[in-house]
């Protein structure tokens, strides 16, 4: 089935990590690993204090981690030379360890099939977030990579959101986004003029913000919300 003109959704963009990318499962098999890599325990640091210290600083991935690491290493009274070795062991190890997220990948076959464009719009690094992309299976999916790194904007401007509909030759209104951070997603694409859906339990939505238009708990929940909102817009 293929989308007429008429109807409103001709691409539905995501979030990579925590919504394409299980991130959780990703970096908690990463971390320990790198802990051992490095000896950290020498150092005085404890791994579970490792972990909870890398993913307090890095605020849900909100945080470069060119930035992270040497945050991360005063936190820990780590030598400063360490910072610069675990930013680049980070760089290199973790791309090739990302899985995709359940139901990622029927989803976006099934949207493909619709007759929707899929794409990506991520804050990160573009030699992070595009091996992580090939290493989780999902790079022949996709029609659009925005990484915020390749372009210098970052989620939740609403520029980066503009940009990618642009290379999209599409409107802005003609696009639907999903992803899982109030802030950076779904306040950012809403801002943009993009409908966002929020990809999280509902207790997860801050009560201090509005409450988003569209909320889904498993991925492939998205297939039938477009072909639902396409046919209201239809009718």
């Amino acid at each position: 089935m293929s989308i007429g003109r008429d109807t409103m959704f001709r691409a539905v963009l995501f979030d990579l990590d925590e919504t394409l990318i299980d991130k959780t499962a990703t970096v908690l098999t990463f971390l320990p690993l790198q802990y051992q890599r490095f000896r950290l325990g020498e150092h005085g640091v404890e791994e579970q204090r490792y972990i909870a210290e890398f993913l307090r600083l890095e605020k849900a991935g909100l945080v470069r981690k060119r930035d992270l690491y040497p945050r991360l290493a005063e936190t820990l009274s780590l030598p400063g030379e360490l910072a610069e070795a675990l930013f680049h062991d980070f760089e290199t190890v973790y791309p090739g360890m990302a899985v995709p997220m359940s139901g990622a990948k029927q989803t976006i076959s099934a949207l493909k099939q619709y007759g929707v464009l899929i794409g990506v719009v991520s804050n990160g690094e573009g030699n992070v977030q595009r091996p992580k992309i090939a290493a989780a299976g999902l790079t022949e999916g996709l029609d659009l990579v925005v990484i915020s790194g390749d372009v210098g904007l970052r989620k939740p401007a609403r520029e980066i959101f503009e940009l990618a509909a642009g290379r999209l030759d599409l409107p802005v209104d003609s696009c639907l986004f999903v992803g899982d951070n109030p802030a950076a997603d779904i306040l950012g694409a809403d801002n943009a003029g993009m409908h966002a859906v929020y990809f999280g339990p509902k207790d997860t939505w801050p009560a201090s913000l509005p409450s988003p238009r569209h909320r889904i708990e498993l991925l492939p929940h998205l297939i039938s919300l477009v072909r639902d909102l396409n046919a209201h817009t239809q009718a």
